[in-house]
């Protein structure tokens, strides 16, 4: 085989697709007779002739036919006519116009303006006073008012109206979460493409406040190129208005992968574009006007300092607050606003590809088979290019496909839904009808008030809720490839657990006192500091994933798990595993008997690198910390075990100690406290501060970048760093890059590639200290890993091969069988 590809891929390098290889065949009879249809369409694109025949007198098109390769043969008669390839030929060239539209993502509370703002933008002046004059009736009515309610002072950050935010254990108890918001929210996603006068096309995604709704999000965001819109009300207290911005903006950059190079002071490459909005201003809670006849607030530009400071790094953030009365379609910050959205929209599309020729073709195209696909607009990946290929482009090949679906995105028209595990990925033809139809039912107050409350389903139970769709399985298992549900057996009957659905509280005896002679030990899974609250919308999807995981045991029938709201319980064997929420934090707990501590380490292990995965699928760009729970307050079941902070861990590890002490004044064994006191698993672990420079995560990187490369008045930033690591020689080159790189990082960079056996954590932990940079050192203690560990079965060790992995797997993607019955279209 590549004695034949080589001779082609060198005709198509050479642009001499007719060139004769070998007893009088060209590449396209060569590709052809082997049913390469990809080369066949390469050749087709670059010219060759299709009509020319071997010295059999035999066409390319009568080889494939006579091999039986009917899909070729059915292209290369197409292509018998010169004017229908010169066609499909134009339309796989990029056009000399930039995308026609980029989208516009509209984030809010419940209540504060967001669809009548969208309605204030796109509207004319007359009809835009009667549209909002309805919109008022709607959007004056917020949520339960988060002005009149007490906040809790150990919760930064809301997730809704701020009363919305203080249950007592953070654990989002059904009977508020099914609380209605206001007669008129928004349900789900709602999508549209709109002209804004004066700014261009856009394709709006308006994002429901709703907080059931944030745990599908990630699916929909993450993208770079396009505009995000946070808005909050002007009539809420200046507190709740800087805890509701704070908390969009930290959902934002977690959903943001963090991608390199590392810029200046850890500015990442592609910041995302964001404006901040206060709506519902008037003369009377602004007198204050600027130069262009803006309102103006003090309060209100402190809050935006202070979260451009935050958020510099991740986000291009607009650098004036617009206030508006969005009632009024010429009130003072629309023409600020539009001037801004404007010319945000060409700076995003100065940086884009230009389309191919093919995209608006295609986009036509699908505005038929949406009609073809009215109440179930899915298709797989395969269909899609199958379809375009035969109805719109049939040169078209999978490099085009694959740049033609990303424009497709980048404007609003589809939806692509990716499964790592069935490999089997999907289109959605309609952005509306999943984000409006589907997730905007299925999450809304209504529908969660009167689901099933342990959130399982039958096929036959679910297929009432969408009677229009033929075969429930099909819409199933979309909603198993964004990991809303899960499959599970249920006395032989295939159900789908909803842990989104799940109002159950868990029972009171759910971790009896009773195992007086098991070991202990726990983990809580915190966000990094700054970004509080970030796990809450997350913790369904980890139960999801946890139920996946079952199917993963090595024995399915000696693990079990129970499900409730906020806490799930895993049991493998002799061994339990309690999985809760807490504040803030997912909380692991495990135990088992002493003599399978080894064990117990594994199934803690795994579990937690179960939810880690998880959360951190579900935002990449928040880094998490392990905070360690005391075995000993454990055991005795206390309310409030101690905990062990990352700091306190890497310090121990820093002065060689073998205690560490808790937050409690209290001192454990570093053993006991991580390895449920096997000296086994202690023996095979690296410690955080033996982790190489060079495996440092994004995360670590741009703090240390942050921090020391800007100039510090005594010296202590990333220039005398370099003398304490040996890099003098290296400084020039790496100061001649000015701000385009993080000269923090070309320095690490180096000096792992120089001293890959010293350069580690705990080196560099020790220069930090002797710079007396403790804020850097910290940075570095709440971003490593504490430990690494190779499993003990993969040690040289002979005695230890009893003690086998705990059998979870972190299986967090889709788990249907795509073989599976099934009328969707392929």
């Amino acid at each position: 085989m590549p004695a034949l590809i080589l001779p082609i891929v060198d005709a198509r390098i050479s642009i001499i697709p007719d060139v004769v290889l070998m007893n009088s065949l060209t590449p396209l009879h060569l590709a052809a007779k082997e049913g390469h249809i990809e080369i066949v369409r390469c050749l087709c694109f670059f010219g060759a002739n299709v009509l020319r025949k071997n010295k059999d007198g035999l066409t390319a098109e009568i080889i494939a036919l006579a091999q039986e390769h009917t899909q070729i043969g059915t292209l290369l008669a197409k292509m018998k006519l010169d004017q229908t390839r010169d066609t499909y030929v134009e339309q796989l060239c990029p056009l000399e116009m930039p995308l026609r539209r980029i989208k516009l993502k509209v984030f809010g509370h419940c209540g504060v303006g967001k669809t009548r703002l969208i309605c204030s933008l796109q509207c004319g002046s007359m009809i835009g006073s009667i549209i909002g004059a309805v919109q008022r009736r709607f959007s004056d009515n917020p949520s339960p008012s988060s002005s009149t309610t007490t906040s809790n002072p150990s919760q930064d950050e809301g997730i809704n109206s701020f009363d919305d935010s203080v249950e007592s254990n953070n654990n989002m108890k059904g009977n508020r979460r099914r609380t209605v918001p206001h007669v008129q929210y928004t349900r789900g996603i709602d999508v549209q493409n709109v002209t804004l006068q004066g700014c261009g096309e856009f394709s709006v995604w308006e994002f429901g406040g709703y907080e059931p709704y944030h745990m599908a999000y990630d699916h929909f965001v993450g993208n770079t190129d396009c505009v995000h819109v946070i808005v909050y009300r002007c009539t809420d207290p200046t507190e709740i208005q800087y805890k509701q911005v704070l908390y969009w903006m930290n959902f934002l950059k977690g959903r943001v992968t963090p991608s390199e190079p590392i810029g200046h002071c850890g500015i990442i490459s592609r910041r995302s574009k964001v404006i901040i909005i206060g709506s519902h201003a008037t003369p009377a809670l602004f007198p204050q006007r600027n130069s262009d006849g803006d309102y103006i607030s003090s309060d209100g530009d402190a809050m935006l300092k202070t979260i451009r400071l935050r958020f510099e790094t991740h986000f291009d953030i607009h650098d004036q607050l617009i206030l508006l009365n969005s009632t009024q379609n010429n009130c003072p910050g629309m023409k600020s606003l539009k001037a801004y959205l404007s010319k945000a929209r060409e700076s995003i599309l100065s940086r884009l590809q230009k389309p191919l020729g093919l995209l608006d073709m295609t986009v036509q195209y699908i505005v038929g088979i949406r009609k073809q696909h009215t109440f179930f607009p899915v298709i797989t990946w395969p269909h899609f290019t199958n379809l375009v290929r035969n109805e719109v482009n049939s040169l078209a090949g999978d490099n085009h496909c694959r740049q033609l679906i990303q424009q497709l995105q980048l404007i609003g028209e589809v939806v692509y839904l990716r499964d790592e595990v069935s490999e089997l990925d999907y289109v959605v033809l309609s952005p509306e009808w999943l984000g409006t139809h589907v997730l905007g039912n299925l999450l809304s107050a209504e529908f969660l008030s009167q689901c099933h409350m342990n959130g399982c389903y039958s096929i036959d139970d679910f297929a009432p809720i969408y009677p229009e769709i033929a075969d429930p399985a099909d819409l199933l298992r979309i909603l198993d490839t964004l990991q809303l549900c899960a499959p599970t057996d249920s006395d032989g009957e295939a159900e789908f657990e909803f842990p989104a659905f799940n109002i159950l509280n868990p029972p009171k005896d759910i971790w009896q006192r009773d195992r007086l002679t098991y070991v202990y030990g726990g983990v809580r899974v915190l966000p990094m500091r700054g970004m509080e609250r970030s796990l809450q919308s997350t913790f369904p999807r980890i139960q999801v994933a946890l139920r996946r995981s079952m199917h993963d045991f090595q024995d399915p029938m000696d693990a079990d798990l129970m499900q409730w709201n906020g806490c799930s319980k895993m049991s493998s064997g002799q061994m339990e595993a309690l999985v809760r929420l807490h504040g803030d934090a997912v909380e692991i707990q495990v135990r088992g008997p002493s003599e399978i501590s080894t064990s117990c380490f594994y199934f803690l292990e795994d579990i937690t690198n179960l939810v880690e995965q998880t959360a951190q699928e579900v935002a990449p760009g928040i880094s998490l910390e392990r905070h360690f729970l005391s075995p000993k307050h454990l055991r005795e079941h206390l309310v409030n075990p101690a905990v062990y902070a990352p700091e306190t861990i890497m310090a121990m590890q820093q002065a060689e100690s073998l205690t560490i002490r808790n937050n409690q004044e209290g001192d454990e064994l570093f053993t006991d406290v991580v390895c449920f006191g096997s000296r086994d698993v202690a023996a095979v672990l690296t410690l955080g501060i033996d982790v190489g420079v060079a495996q440092l995560q994004l995360a670590s990187r741009c703090e240390l970048a942050a921090l020391l490369d800007p100039s510090d008045a005594m010296g202590r930033d990333w220039s005398i760093l370099a003398v304490k690591l040996n890099l003098t020689d290296q400084l020039p080159e790496v100061d001649s890059t000015g701000q385009s790189l993080s000269r923090t990082d070309q320095l690490l960079a180096e000096w792992a590639l120089q001293c890959p056996e010293t350069a580690t954590v705990g080196r560099l932990c020790t220069v930090l200290e002797e710079l007396g940079r403790q804020d850097a050192r910290d940075a570095l203690y709440r971003t490593v890993p504490l430990y690494l560990f190779a499993p003990i079965d993969e040690q040289p060790v002979a005695h230890l091969t009893e003690y086998g992995d705990s059998g979870v797997v972190s299986s967090t993607q889709s788990t249907i069988d795509p073989c599976s019955a099934s009328n969707l279209s392929r």
